[in-house]
């Protein structure tokens, strides 16, 4: 009986994978808004009313794309963030994950750069959302612990977590772009402005150009 129960167990999770694999390649190829269910089952070979047994519709099943990687991101970021002891260790090893992972995973990016404007139509309430909360956060307990100087965590969020973004474009339209030459450029250059801020002036020593002013941005 047991076994019997495992089977049917790995047969589940087995369907559930494959289905998952073709909406990704699917999205892929023809972008999420054209997709149809059945598009998507037909690259399975599973009957048509499998679909439902697994997910609601095609929106819960990117969802459950996004979270399958995302997620597991998420947290994996969020340790190595906790653990740095300088500014320099919590850009470059946070930055070498997210590149790795995208090597590692390069249809499922492939798959999120393709669907953008979907994609970010999810953000506020889902696992993506969530990243961007996790990196604030990390944030601020870096600034409590002394790893950071204190400045406008909303701001350093807006500009990592953007920098780090488009350089995961670029690394899955360009190929051959390498993780560790990417997380070393990127850290390289907020290192230096990161480091300009002081813990008394809080970054807000004012930056004039002609009759342009720009104050307090850090605050």
């Amino acid at each position: 009986m047991k076994k019997t129960a495992s089977k049917r167990e790995q047969n589940k999770l087995a369907n559930r994978a494959a289905i998952l694999e073709a909406a990704q390649q699917s999205f892929i190829e023809q972008g999420y808004d054209a997709v149809t269910v059945r598009d998507i089952i037909r690259k399975t070979g599973l009957a048509a009313g499998t679909f439902y047994n697994y997910f609601e519709d095609k929106a819960e099943l990117l969802h459950a794309l996004i979270e399958q990687h995302i997620g597991s991101l998420t947290t994996r970021l969020s340790a190595t963030r906790r653990a740095a002891t300088s500014i320099e260790q919590f850009l470059h090893d946070a930055y070498l994950a997210v590149f790795e992972e995208i090597v590692e995973y390069p249809g499922f990016y492939a798959m999120m750069f393709r669907n953008e404007p979907v994609i970010r139509a999810f953000y506020d309430d889902n696992v993506i959302g969530h990243t961007m909360l996790a990196l604030k956060q990390d944030l601020r307990l870096a600034m409590a612990r002394g790893v950071f100087p204190e400045m406008d965590a909303d701001y350093l969020t807006a500009i990592l977590g953007g920098a780090g973004y488009e350089l995961a474009r670029m690394m899955v339209e360009r190929k051959g772009k390498k993780p560790e030459q990417a997380a070393a450029f990127a850290t390289r250059l907020f290192l230096s402005g990161v480091q300009g801020f002081s813990a008394t002036q809080g970054g807000g020593a004012l930056i004039r150009r002609g009759s342009l002013k720009i104050g307090d941005a850090a605050r």
